[in-house]
């Protein structure tokens, strides 16, 4: 009987020993452990979406955002189809008013080339650019007033007024126009002088042309203009050929055509000096100036020097 006791003794141990161990095990892991299961997942904010779909799409706009909207894209289409593609402002006359018809011809004729060379609003009257035109003209012309305006609806009207013209400058086979001060007034074509209206002066002097101003001061313009009036209204047996500006100081030297030249002192007195010629061509020339070759000289006080 001690043998299966013993055998009964070991037998009880081992389950024991295997009933603690089956124990530790489920503490260790747990009787009721949950198992998760993982998937992919997108999370969005209804907020910031809703906002999104409303920027993309126009959706919840007033309706009358979406016509005002509409509105202006047609007004701003229409306003582009009338300035670039439409003729309804294409410039059809130009007029130009305060000067000689030769040069209103000229002045029509530069403001027709700039409206036709232009890229943007090309020949039309609202997007013409006024201020180089005028540019244009105040560097071509010498004027005393220039105003350009629009007339609708293809009109465009200038009115100018050059410098009041004095006399004819002559310099390396080119004439000018000048004023009173001696300021250029514009170019001109020797075809188109007359010389019974304006004196004509020939610089001969090294000082040419500087900017628009010629090399003659207000005083010696003033002078040959009074010899011109003084010769002119008179009846003499000569005719004015010209007038000479050169090298010598407070000097007018007249040209008699086929004659000699004379020359005036600036600073005596013209009706001194005229006097004294009308006297030398009575008495001594008998009104024949072939007998002088070169000069008559009146520039010395009582002194007349001929020769």
């Amino acid at each position: 009987m001690k043998k299966p006791e013993k055998l009964n003794a070991v037998i009880k141990n081992w389950h024991m020993l295997l009933n603690r161990n089956n124990l530790n095990k489920t503490k260790r892991l747990g009787s009721n452990r949950r198992k998760f299961i993982y998937s992919k997942k997108s999370y969005t904010n209804p907020f910031f979406q809703h906002k999104k779909t409303r920027t993309l799409s126009g959706v919840g706009l007033p309706n009358k955002s979406k016509l005002a909207i509409f509105a202006v894209i047609i007004i701003i289409s229409i306003l582009i189809w009338l300035l670039f593609f439409s003729t309804l402002f294409k410039i059809k006359k130009i007029e130009v008013s305060g000067v000689r018809s030769g040069l209103s011809g000229e002045i029509e004729l530069t403001a027709k080339e700039l409206a036709e060379n232009r890229l943007i609003g090309k020949n039309n009257l609202l997007l013409y650019n006024k201020n180089d035109l005028i540019k244009i003209l105040n560097e071509k012309y010498y004027l005393d007033n220039l105003t350009i305006k629009r007339k609708l609806l293809h009109t465009l009207a200038i009115n100018l007024r050059e410098k009041q013209q004095a006399a004819i400058w002559r310099e390396d086979e080119q004439y000018y126009y000048i004023d009173g001060d001696g300021n250029i007034i514009n170019q001109i074509d020797p075809l188109n002088i007359n010389g019974s209206s304006y004196p004509l002066i020939e610089n001969l002097s090294a000082i040419k042309i500087d900017g628009r101003k010629a090399n003659i001061n207000k005083e010696a313009i003033d002078y040959i203009l009074s010899l011109f009036n003084e010769f002119k209204d008179k009846k003499h047996n000569f005719e004015i050929e010209r007038f000479i500006v050169d090298k010598d100081v407070n000097t007018v030297k007249m040209a008699i055509l086929s004659g000699p030249k004379i020359y005036f002192n600036i600073k005596t007195p013209p009706g001194e000096q005229t006097a004294k010629l009308d006297l030398i061509i009575n008495e001594k020339l008998k009104n024949n100036f072939k007998t002088v070759k070169e000069y008559i000289d009146l520039r010395y006080a009582n002194n007349v020097y001929i020769k």
